[in-house]
């Protein structure tokens, strides 16, 4: 089964993607689809992380950066929503849990493990290989468990290091 897109927007990677990300979702599914809040909020988890760890460079500026475009995409499947936010910056490591339980109790730094919980640990990231950037997604139910469907009889999803249909020549893998 292929997947279905639901949409895709490029934002900026400033202080205002966040909220833009929750209202494209919000357009895109809709406050009744049964995935919407769990959705909105991994968004909102994945688009603030990357506004905040991925950076370009200003030319020509030490140590200035500017804002880096990101692009969120929403995908459908076999059950799932899948919320992939693809970033071009200049990323240190990959994206990590916090290993501390006392994590939960401050400010920042929960993040992914909202989406962590949100997903059933079913997120991922991948490197756009020589490119600068990555991808980071994770995949949520969107069928609510009293349907009634098989987990079983899902069609199987795309492998997280394959790339989807329509996802741009620079962010495959190299």
């Amino acid at each position: 089964m292929e997947p279905e897109t639901f949409n895709e927007i490029l934002l900026l990677g400033n202080v205002e993607a966040a909220s833009r990300a929750r209202e494209e979702v919000r357009k895109w599914l809709g406050e009744s689809h049964p995935a919407y809040e769990d959705a909105r909020l991994a968004v909102s988890e994945l688009v603030t992380n990357a506004v905040r760890h991925a950076r370009h460079r200003v030319t020509g500026q030490a140590g200035a950066f500017d804002d880096v475009p990101l692009v969120l995409r929403l995908l459908a499947y076999g059950g799932l929503l899948r919320v992939e936010v693809v970033d071009a910056g200049l990323s240190v490591g990959e994206p990590r849990l916090r290993a501390d339980p006392a994590c939960l109790l401050v400010e920042n730094g929960r993040g992914l493990a909202i989406v962590g919980t949100l997903s059933n640990g079913n997120w991922g990231c991948r490197s756009h290989g020589r490119e600068p950037g990555r991808t980071v997604w994770c995949e949520i139910p969107a069928i609510p468990p009293s349907c009634g469907e098989d987990p079983a009889e899902r069609s199987a999803p795309p492998s997280p290091d394959d790339p989807l249909p329509g996802e741009p020549v620079s962010a495959r893998p190299g």
